[in-house]
């Protein structure tokens, strides 16, 4: 069973990591996009078919946000952010046998790990 950690760093970071065990997180990869919006927004796809819409800022508040855009065949648990002050990321948990790696794209062009 493969379990990825997906989540917002600074404002332009989109971190995915594998966690080995649940409080063990190791390899992942590292997207680095700016001005990403609600209606802009990166999406990582997962070889299950999964889609999350990936974007920071809410309103005024510096956080990050993240969407279900399409449910695939993983079990997804998004954990939302606190506020900009403390945990400023939503936080999401993608669990699916042998899930592979992920493609980042935003408004139609593949964005580099």
């Amino acid at each position: 069973m493969t379990r990825l950690m997906v989540y917002g760093h600074s404002d332009d970071l989109i971190e995915v990591r594998e966690m080995t065990d649940p409080i063990k997180v190791t390899r992942g990869l590292e997207f680095d996009i700016y001005d990403t919006s609600e209606e802009a927004p990166a999406e990582l796809h997962f070889t299950d078919g999964t889609i999350l819409k990936v974007w920071y800022g809410d309103g005024d508040r510096g956080v990050w946000r993240i969407e279900i855009g399409k449910q695939g065949t993983a079990a997804i648990v998004v954990v939302p952010a606190e506020d900009e002050d403390g945990i400023y990321t939503d936080i999401a948990y993608v669990t699916s046998p042998d899930l592979g790696p992920v493609l980042c794209t935003c408004e139609g062009e593949v964005i580099q790990a």
